[in-house]
C-alpha cells in the first residue's frame, strides 16, 4: 500500500511539473524592424503579420524607425537583447544594417530581409541569412506596362502613329529600376506606338503635382503616365483637376502599383488612374511570419514573393470587397 501511495505521489509531482513547464513555456517572439508606418500599404502588411502571429500563437512586435538608419539599428539591437527568436528587417539601406544583422545571426536569430538585400559593405556580398520577403519588381513593372498597352490599343485606333507618355519613378531605389525596365519592355512589346517622352521624379504626392504642372504645358498631346507607385499618381490627378481638366477624360490614362485606396477608388470610378498592380501586402506579411515560424521549427522555406493582383475598372470591385486588400 505504501509503495502504491508513493508511486501516486511521484506521478502527481511529475504531472504537476509537466503542467507548470508547459504553462511557463514562452511562445516564439517575432519582430519587424520597419522603416515607417507613414506608408499605408505597410500598415496593412503589419496587420497581416499580427494576424499570423495570433493564429500561430507567437508573440509579435513591430518597431518603427521613422526612416532613421540609427534608429533602425537600435531597434534591431533591442530585439536581440530582448531575446527575439526571429527578426524581419526592412532593408531601406542595403549596407547600413549588415553589422547588427550579423550579430543577430551569430546569436542564433532567424533573419528575414524585407524589400532588398542586406549587403556586407566590405565584401559587396549578401549576408547569409535565412530568407527574404520581396517583390518581383520587374513583374510589377511589366504588369503596369501591360495594362497601359491594353488601354492604348483599345482607346486609340491605327490613325495614331505615336502616343506620348510620361514616366514617374524614384531612381534612388534599385527596385525602381527593375520596375521601369518591366514597364518599358511591356510597352515596346505590346504597343510600340507608346513613346516615353520624359521621366521625372515620382515618389511622393508633390512629385506628381510638379510633373502634372510641367507636362500639361510642355506636352499638350500627352496620352498618359506610367509610374512605379500610386502616391505620385494621386498628386498628378489632383493637379490635373486643379488645372480644370476632366478626371474622367477618356483619352488620358495613368497606370501604377501598390493598391493604395484612393488610387483604387479612381480605377473603380473609371477615372484617369485606369489600372493598378495591387500588392497584397496583408497576405504577404502573413506568409512571412508563417515562414519565420517554420524556420524556428526546424523547417526551411523559399523566399516569400509578394502576391499581386491586376486591378482595372472591371475587377476593382473584387479588390474593394476584400477587407484584407482595401481599407
Amino acid at each position: 500500500m505504501r509503495k502504491l501511495i508513493a508511486c501516486l505521489v511521484v506521478l502527481v509531482m511529475v504531472l504537476g511539473f509537466a503542467t507548470v513547464s508547459t504553462a511557463e513555456a514562452a511562445p516564439y517572439k517575432v519582430g519587424f524592424a520597419l522603416q515607417t508606418l507613414e506608408v499605408a500599404v505597410w500598415q496593412r502588411m503589419v496587420n497581416g503579420m499580427e494576424a499570423a502571429a495570433a493564429d500561430l500563437g507567437v508573440e509579435f512586435q513591430c518597431m518603427v524607425a521613422n526612416s532613421d538608419v540609427s534608429k533602425q539599428i537600435a531597434n534591431i539591437e533591442n530585439m536581440i537583447s530582448m531575446g527575439y527568436d526571429a527578426i524581419i528587417v526592412h532593408v531601406f539601406d542595403t549596407q547600413a544594417f549588415a553589422d547588427v544583422v550579423q550579430s543577430a545571426l551569430d546569436a542564433g536569430i532567424i533573419i528575414c530581409a524585407y524589400d532588398d538585400t542586406i549587403v556586407d559593405a566590405s565584401t559587396g556580398e549578401a549576408l547569409d541569412y535565412q530568407f527574404s520577403f520581396v517583390c518581383d519588381n520587374y513583374e510589377i513593372g511589366y504588369r503596369v506596362g501591360t495594362m497601359a498597352a491594353e488601354w492604348t490599343l483599345a482607346t486609340f485606333d491605327d490613325s495614331y502613329e505615336t502616343l506620348q507618355f510620361g514616366c514617374l519613378w524614384h531612381p534612388e531605389y534599385k527596385l525602381q529600376w527593375d520596375r521601369v525596365d518591366g514597364i518599358k519592355a511591356a510597352l515596346a512589346e505590346l504597343d510600340p506606338r507608346v513613346e516615353i517622352v520624359e521621366e521625372l521624379e515620382g515618389l511622393l504626392v508633390e512629385d506628381g503635382v510638379t510633373a502634372a504642372e510641367t507636362w500639361i504645358q510642355t506636352y499638350p498631346e500627352l496620352a498618359g503616365v506610367v509610374a512605379t507607385n500610386d502616391t505620385c499618381l494621386q498628386g498628378f490627378a489632383e493637379a490635373w483637376s486643379a488645372a480644370g481638366k476632366d478626371v474622367s477624360d477618356e483619352h488620358f490614362g495613368m497606370f501604377g502599383n501598390d493598391g493604395v485606396q484612393d488610387a483604387i477608388d479612381m480605377v473603380a470610378a473609371g477615372q484617369i488612374i485606369r489600372g493598378d498592380v495591387g500588392l497584397d501586402v496583408y497576405n504577404g506579411g502573413y506568409q512571412t511570419v508563417e515562414a519565420c515560424v517554420a524556420w524556428l521549427n526546424g523547417e526551411t522555406t523559399e523566399d516569400v514573393i509578394m502576391p499581386m493582383i491586376n486591378v482595372t475598372e472591371d475587377s476593382a470591385s473584387e479588390w474593394i470587397n476584400d477587407p484584407t486588400l482595401y481599407g
